[in-house]
């Protein structure tokens, strides 16, 4: 279980509503500040949504320090929560 702010929870919410139904589920379970992965499965899921979501940032929002600068520190964000939980739950991906 990793713990962080109600709006990195939220903000990581919204992206896997919108793209990736399964991390929706995943990302849904625990308390507003926490984030559980109960499984091997469930780690590879959001390492690959993290991966989605840089991709699609990079595609489509490639002004890295100019005015895509604040959608690209979202993305930044999901790197550092999907790295974390992975982390913290003891899973080597």
């Amino acid at each position: 279980m990793s713990n962080f702010t109600k709006e990195q929870k939220s903000a990581f919410l919204s992206l896997a509503e919108e793209y990736d139904v399964k991390v929706y589920e995943i990302i849904s379970k625990g308390s507003p500040t926490e984030i559980i992965v109960s499984n091997k499965e469930e780690a590879m899921l959001l390492n690959n949504f993290a991966s989605t979501i840089c991709q699609l940032v990079i595609k489509n929002h490639p002004d890295l320090e100019g005015v895509d600068e604040d959608i690209n520190a979202d993305a930044e964000m999901i790197v550092y929560i999907v790295t974390d939980v992975i982390t913290e739950a003891g899973f080597d991906i």
